[in-house]
């Protein structure tokens, strides 16, 4: 694999420059990308910036990023309210368990049957949707996304440009997008 020399692209701080890049559309001078690097302990100067943006930046690799955020924030706001949901019926089978025990002391036998079985049920509903949950969402989208992209950002700009084309084309044969 061959290394860039890209002081831009090695740098920890690479997506906040690029993020910079990318909001001002360009029109950020260089000059001011350097200072920023200064200002972060980094030592890359104006033509470092400018041959890195002419040679090696993706804006559709930003876009992406600044859209993770969103995708994490939907996930996460999904998976509340799913457990809120679940935590509600929880509670109405709580209550029903009770209205359970005053059927009890009525003594209509057919009556106690019925909401039992129909708690028993959503009960066993309750556990499998559960159970589904935690274990499809063990690893959301946007993590897995995640961490390809730090795999992705080990590798040079080329082979990374490569393995993106790569998986892309693997996933629309798959039928993924």
């Amino acid at each position: 694999m061959v290394k860039s020399t890209c002081k831009v692209c090695n740098s920890p701080l690479l997506n906040i420059y690029e993020t910079r890049y990318y909001q001002t559309k360009g029109r950020i001078a260089m000059m001011q990308l350097e200072k920023l690097a200064r200002q972060k302990n980094e030592v890359i100067g104006r033509k470092s910036f400018k041959n890195h943006f002419q040679n090696h930046y993706k804006p559709h690799r930003i876009q992406e990023i600044l859209n993770r955020g969103t995708v994490d924030a939907k996930v996460e706001e999904s998976k509340m309210e799913t457990i809120n949901i679940l935590n509600e019926i929880k509670r109405n089978l709580t209550g029903l368990k009770g209205l359970i025990g005053n059927a009890k002391q009525a003594k209509n036998l057919s009556d106690v049957v019925a909401v039992y079985r129909e708690h028993r049920l959503t009960l066993q509903d309750v556990e499998r949707l559960r159970n589904k949950l935690s274990a499809s969402t063990s690893m959301t989208r946007a993590e897995l996304y995640r961490e390809i992209y730090w795999a992705c950002s080990q590798l040079c700009p080329k082979c990374r440009d490569k393995f993106w084309v790569k998986l892309d084309e693997r996933l629309r044969s798959k039928g993924f997008t």
